[in-house]
């Protein structure tokens, strides 16, 4: 399930200030709403979906929050740079590299549900030139590779 927010307490002023300069870079607010959505991405150990995210978002405020409200907080999040959507799964993680803009690659454990960002210059750069050979312009690039992590793998007796 969810860690709890006193858990990551030690990681949100420095979370909290990097994305409050991203906002600042940009010309925009992190709201009391928006912080709340980052704040629940960083205290989960895993992705979550839009509807787990509000469900949550709900129990720690004691009210209904429209699925719509969470989506366009999570665009907003996107869209600065300090969350990113995994495709495949539906669901939110947290940039773990918001400190600078990048294309992403994501190692997700088909087993256990965990997720490691990774980035990696050489493979931006390969599909780069591929997509430049084709003459090919990406609006965004994330490349996810589903497989079991190496947690799983040592604890499977196979």
């Amino acid at each position: 399930m969810s860690k709890p927010l006193a858990k990551t307490a030690r990681l949100a002023p420095k979370w909290r200030a990097l994305a409050e300069a991203r906002c600042a870079d940009q010309g925009e607010r992190l709201t009391p709403a928006r912080l709340s959505v980052y704040a629940e991405l960083l205290a989960c150990d895993r992705p979550l979906s839009a509807y787990e995210l509000m469900a949550l978002l709900e129990q720690r405020q004691q009210r209904k929050i429209a699925p719509l409200t969470v989506y366009r907080h999570l665009k907003f999040l996107m869209r600065i740079g300090v969350v990113h959507r995994l495709q495949s799964a539906q669901s939110y993680v947290p940039c773990d590299h918001p400190d600078h803009p990048h294309d992403s690659q994501f190692l997700l454990c088909s087993s256990c549900g965990h997720v490691d960002e990774v980035e990696s210059r050489g493979i931006e750069t390969m599909l780069s030139q591929i997509a430049d050979e084709r003459g090919f312009r990406p609006d965004h690039t994330v490349v996810e590779i589903k497989g079991v992590c190496g947690t799983c793998a040592d604890s499977d007796p196979d």
